[in-house]
């Protein structure tokens, strides 16, 4: 049997909140995703197919940052790291509002998708690090949304109103000038894992354990694929069905607000009732609201579906990774989940972007709907082989 020794100190509440805060700065481009684009498109006069591609963008320079982080995660120093990619990731959204280029848009945006990957990998990792995860990744998930709900309130009617574009980026500006001195109190490095056991094929490397966190993994990649399919265009399905952009612009800084109240629902639980079938759970109110968004009709039952297709979205995302934490005795493969919730960014706007249409909406909730029972079914697989890993172990 191989046990899992921690070589460090435990994670402060410093650090810990450190962490929540940078994660919520390296979460800011998604969480004002549908503004972004909604402020992209009416300034630089793009298509859908351009402006799901903007995102794609991003999320290919943050999926392969991450991607290479299961080498560097624990070799780099976290505060240094972090204190260049931050003003990296501004200066390519700032360079953004220099130019008409679609094509340097697109470049400018995949470097910033990047440096922003380093800032909330990090933030990631040093969640995973303590002692119940599920909780702070609750708290993690619940402040990125909070932020996004907060910028999604105050940028409409001041800065996006008098300047567009270039106000929306001057808003996230100011938002890391403010909240990037916590980088100096973030840890430089985490806890080192190493292992001791007679049997060298044990634990985490095991067929069944291994198998459990690669299940867990894509039950992330699928239930961010879906989400974010919806979520990047629900600004845009708001004015298809003919509601008043300002309502729009309201109701979708409230459902962050109801994806907040989602992820402190999962810190206050913890671990209570584990992770598995509280995630089913918000996987079936995701396909609840989906119902309900497919009725164009009513603004109240449109808000409805909106509020609670985000309150399972805050709720499953932190329960899906920290599944991917607990499954993880070696330390490494929690950063995976940047990248597949990269993935997930990176493939849902861009297939809505093509199925989308003035006329229906129907096809990204179809495709939504495959991405959440491709996300319970991995999730289960998971939970299975976890179980019988911790079996034989």
């Amino acid at each position: 049997m191989i046990e899992a020794q921690h070589t460090e100190p435990a994670i402060t509440r410093n650090a810990i909140v450190a962490a929540i805060i940078i994660s919520a700065l390296g979460a800011i481009f998604y969480n004002v995703l549908p503004l972004y684009l909604g402020t992209a498109q009416d300034s630089k006069a793009l298509s859908n197919s351009q402006l799901g591609l903007i995102s794609t963008a991003f999320f290919v320079g943050y999926n392969l940052v991450t991607l290479s982080a299961f080498y560097w995660i624990r070799a780099l120093s976290w505060r240094l790291i972090t204190c260049l990619a931050l003003p990296l990731g501004g200066a390519c959204l700032y360079a953004s509002t220099l130019t008409d280029s679609y094509a340097l848009l697109l470049g400018l945006t995949t470097l910033a998708g990047g440096a922003f990957a380093v800032v909330y990998g990090i933030g990631t990792t040093i969640i995973s690090d303590t002692d119940n995860p599920t909780r702070w990744y609750g708290l993690k998930i619940a402040a990125e949304a909070g932020l996004g709900a907060v910028l999604l309130v105050i940028l409409p009617g001041t800065l996006v109103a008098q300047y567009g574009f270039d106000g929306m980026i001057w808003g996230i500006l100011i938002t890391l000038a403010a909240l990037s001195p916590v980088l100096l109190i973030l840890p430089r490095s985490g806890r080192k894992v190493t292992q001791t056991s007679a049997d060298p094929v044990a634990g985490i490397t095991s067929d069944g354990a291994n198998s459990a966190i690669w299940f867990a993994l894509l039950a992330t990649l699928a239930f961010f694929t879906g989400t974010s399919a919806v979520w990047a265009f629900m600004e845009r399905l708001g004015n298809a069905y003919g509601f008043d952009s300002e309502a729009i612009g309201t109701l979708l800084a409230l459902t962050l607000i109801f994806a907040t109240s989602g992820s402190l629902a999962v810190a206050a639980i913890g671990r209570l009732f584990g992770n598995f079938y509280p995630f089913i759970f918000s996987v079936v109110s995701i396909f609840v609201s989906l119902v309900i968004l497919n009725i164009p009709e009513d603004f109240t039952l449109f808000a409805a579906g909106c509020c609670l297709f985000s309150i399972g979205f805050g709720a499953g995302l932190p329960l899906i990774v920290a599944e991917v934490a607990e499954l993880d005795h070696d330390g490494r493969y929690t950063v995976l989940s940047v990248p597949a919730v990269g993935l997930g960014a990176m493939i849902g706007p861009a297939i809505a972007g093509f199925l989308f249409t003035e006329n229906t909406a129907q096809p990204v909730i179809i495709a939504t709907a495959a991405a959440m029972s491709a996300a319970a079914l991995f999730a289960g697989l998971a939970y299975v082989g976890g179980k019988r890993a911790a079996r034989k172990t």
